[in-house]
């Protein structure tokens, strides 16, 4: 699968959160409108729920961008720094792992004389959610796309308190102490910080920052 232009990858993006936000609003719709008895059962099933899209949809649009950048061919020389550290990273883990000089050298010289050539962009199995999505592994994940975490620093409790901790209770057979208005919030961020990412993502795809600067 090729992405080749910002308008592709943009609407993948869209149809994407589209229809997970469809979905988010059903169960939404679902506890709202739920009688007291059912209440509690319908909160804990729109807990998880919450929580899979939005590892989900974290997972596919950094995969999606990923596929986009190396759809591009682009060179080494021509890539920002964190599409260069992901394009050698295996490279970087055997220089890492080895005492062996010759290897040094052979990284050194392919650094040195061989940035002008096709760089390989991995778009399999870099993503690594862990079934855990908290901040930190957010941060990490937009690290490796060159995406700006700033913005999302300011969620980080929400994420980590808000979000995750109460999905693990429920994971391990708890009930969250949550009502409608509190779930109905949840329901507010997640989608919320879901859409700020894929803008974020296209953003930087118009703005060719998967580029090095000065780079036309």
């Amino acid at each position: 699968m090729k992405i080749r232009t910002v308008e592709e990858l943009q609407n993948r993006l869209d149809d994407d959160f589209a229809w997970r936000r469809k979905e988010l609003t059903n169960i939404y719709t679902n506890v709202s409108s739920s009688k007291p008895k059912q209440m509690n059962t319908n909160i804990r099933i729109g807990v998880v729920m919450l929580y899979a899209h939005w590892e989900g949809f974290i997972k596919n649009a950094a995969e999606t961008y990923l596929i986009f950048v190396s759809s591009k061919k682009l060179t080494y020389n021509q890539l920002s720094n964190n599409f260069i550290a992901l394009s050698l990273k295996a490279k970087l883990s055997v220089f890492q792992e080895t005492n062996k000089n010759t290897l040094h050298t052979q990284l050194v010289d392919f650094l040195l004389g061989n940035l002008d050539i096709r760089a390989q962009v991995p778009t399999e199995n870099v993503i690594k959610t862990q079934s855990n999505l908290n901040s930190n592994i957010l941060k990490e994940i937009l690290s490796i796309i060159g995406v700006s975490y700033d913005q999302f620093e300011l969620k980080e409790k929400f994420i980590d308190t808000q979000l995750l901790n109460i999905r693990n209770s429920v994971a391990h057979g708890q009930n969250p102490d949550m009502d409608e208005i509190e779930f109905s919030e949840l329901y507010t961020e997640i989608t919320s910080l879901m859409n700020s990412i894929k803008t974020e993502i296209a953003n930087n795809a118009t703005l060719l920052n998967y580029k090095k600067v000065n780079i036309a």
